[in-house]
């Protein structure tokens, strides 16, 4: 009997030693499954959308397309935008990133936006701007620069048809000519 005493014992003390030095656990972390799963992903994608004639109207190339479960938006990196408009110049927009507002038909493009006009040469840069796919429009109310054949045009906020080509600068406009 003083045996089975003294081996409890030993269990008991070695059991206590045990969890004295043993690892504490971390507290479990509650994730929200709602807010962290992604619904869809898309590497190295390509829209594009023809005219009547079957002509691409507008192509849209992105590196990156993440959306997110529950989220009306779609998260985009390295994005090029491409429109042509009636008279045939061709606008060559880049951005880093931006969001596709896919009900709307919509995009944000943030991070730096260089804007290229290929039939005359023309460059506008700016920080972000919103692109209206549907509408073929563009607008910025951020500080724009547009450089030409022998000029450079700033301002403070830009409107841009894709449509007529037609690029409209606003908000302290300056011209300076070379």
């Amino acid at each position: 009997m003083k045996g089975a005493v003294i081996t409890v014992g030993m269990v008991a003390l070695g059991i206590a030693l045990w969890q004295s030095f043993a690892p504490k656990s971390s507290p479990v972390q509650q994730i929200d499954l709602e807010e962290e799963l992604i619904a869809s992903y898309l590497r190295e994608g390509t829209r594009r959308h023809f005219s009547q004639d079957g002509v691409a109207a507008d192509v849209l190339e992105i590196s990156v397309a993440t959306r997110w479960h529950n989220s009306e938006e779609t998260t985009l990196t390295d994005i090029r935008y491409q429109a042509r408009a009636e008279n045939g110049a061709v606008w060559d927009i880049e951005a880093a990133a931006g969001i596709f507002f896919e009900d709307l038909n919509e995009l944000e493009l943030k991070n730096g936006v260089t804007i290229l006009e290929l039939t005359r040469d023309a460059t506008m840069q700016t920080k972000s701007m919103h692109l209206y796919m549907d509408q073929r429009r563009a607008q910025g109310e951020q500080e724009v620069v547009m450089t030409g054949r022998g000029s450079r045009t700033s301002g403070t906020a830009f409107e841009l048809d894709l449509q007529s080509s037609k690029a409209t600068l606003k908000g302290d406009v300056r011209t300076e000519y070379e």
